[in-house]
């Protein structure tokens, strides 16, 4: 904390760098080998929350791009542990502190944004991907032991709407960069798209996409956003491609009766 209060006073980066390094190694340092995830996991949510404050003064991507990077190591690391060594996976917890983790680098992401409006850079736009697309794979591995996998297409049209609520936010105000915006609604397909095949099966896989499709471009003729105009073209596609699998496992049963 001393020290991310000098690189705010200094205006320095490199005392951040170090600052952040040295609370992600501080763990290892002092571990007794008792293997407590909770309070681990408690540490590195109030290392990430005290980073907030960080990035809210100072854009410093560096900054956040070393807390993810630690954050999804560590935490990779332990899930991949319990998982492979056949331990008993603690489902519950592990995504009440990955939900955590996801919440509090959207706002890291955020806050001098919100502070200063302005453009994004390609590197907000990989680190929010990314962002989106390891709290998922971290989720789907957790829900496979919660219900055998029962919520996982819950989950992933969850991610959508939350992904959606951030993006009509954003898109009320005026002063905000539209192409985060348009990487927001750009999220929120993907996973709106992947709900069907998680969830569904068979030809209800056809449905789904197929009412996403006209939903799509009928968002497309209202809004002129060209981006739900080639998703809907890719969603088309992909419902044809299912139709004619339905077709196919439907005649192929006929034929063996």
């Amino acid at each position: 904390s001393f020290a991310v209060l000098l690189s705010v006073l200094y205006n320095r980066l490199e005392l951040a760098i170090l600052a952040t390094i040295g609370g992600f190694i501080t763990p290892f340092l002092v571990s007794t080998g008792s293997n407590n995830y909770l309070a681990l996991f408690s540490y590195l949510g109030i290392l990430n929350t005290g980073l907030i404050a960080l990035a809210y003064y100072k854009r410093w991507i560096p900054i956040n791009f070393i807390a993810f990077l630690f954050t999804v190591v560590i935490y990779g690391g332990w899930l991949q542990r319990v998982v492979w060594n056949g331990e008993a996976v603690p489902h519950q917890d592990g995504l009440l502190f990955a939900s955590l983790f996801y919440i509090l680098f959207i706002i890291m992401q955020l806050a001098n944004h919100i502070k200063r409006p302005q453009q994004f850079t390609r590197y907000d736009f990989m680190l929010l991907i990314a962002i989106n697309s390891a709290y998922y794979g971290a989720g789907m591995i957790l829900l496979q032991y919660w219900n055998h996998g029962e919520w996982q297409g819950l989950f992933t049209a969850f991610l959508a709407l939350f992904n959606c609520a951030m993006a009509w936010i954003f898109f009320r105000q005026q002063k905000f960069d539209r192409n985060f915006v348009f990487l927001l609604i750009g999220i929120t397909l993907t996973f709106l798209s992947l709900t069907a095949p998680v969830q569904l099966e068979g030809n209800y896989i056809t449905l789904f996409w197929a009412a996403e499709c006209v939903l799509l471009f009928w968002f497309y003729q209202q809004s002129g956003i060209s981006l739900a105009k080639l998703t809907a073209s890719i969603i088309l596609i992909l419902a044809l491609i299912s139709l004619l699998m339905d077709w196919a496992q439907v005649y192929s049963d006929s034929a063996v009766k």
